[in-house]
């Protein structure tokens, strides 16, 4: 069985270092809990959301946020994959999570190819994502498609 979140950096025996989110997502109800559900995480800072969505690349550079959130389909023809890449390009630092409404074989697999940390269904529960961000904080491959 899988810790629960605000153990997680106890049971690998690691300190909770402060961390930060940045959500590149355009459902606001979504990001606003997710928000609210950080709160609650020992050394948990901020969280930064990006409103344009062409603009997501240069938000990551100028927040360092220590993961990204990345829906996978963004309105307006803005292309998820060109900004992982560029993400993992220029600021490899920050990891990113791409978490999708449609997780499918080939959206994992570009994803993981393209450079992120984890693959996430928007169909997971909020403490399975929350332990996807402390799991990929803390150096780990998380792909998780259903509860």
């Amino acid at each position: 069985m899988m810790p629960t979140s605000p153990a997680y950096a106890e049971s690998l025996d690691l300190p909770s270092a402060p961390f930060s989110v940045l959500c590149i997502d355009d459902n606001a109800l979504l990001v606003d809990a997710l928000e609210r559900r950080l709160e609650l995480e020992p050394g948990f800072q901020a969280m930064h959301r990006v409103a344009d969505f062409s603009k997501s690349v240069a938000v990551v550079l100028q927040t360092q946020p220590t993961v990204v959130i990345l829906d996978i389909d963004l309105p307006g023809g803005v292309n998820a994959f060109t900004i992982l890449a560029d993400i993992v390009q220029f600021a490899p630092v920050s990891r990113v999570i791409v978490f999708t409404g449609y997780p499918t074989g080939e959206g994992l697999r570009r994803s993981l190819a393209g450079g992120a940390w984890g693959f996430v269904s928007k169909g997971t529960s909020a403490e399975r994502l929350i332990l996807a961000i402390h799991r990929v904080r803390y150096g780990e491959a998380v792909a998780e498609i259903d509860d």
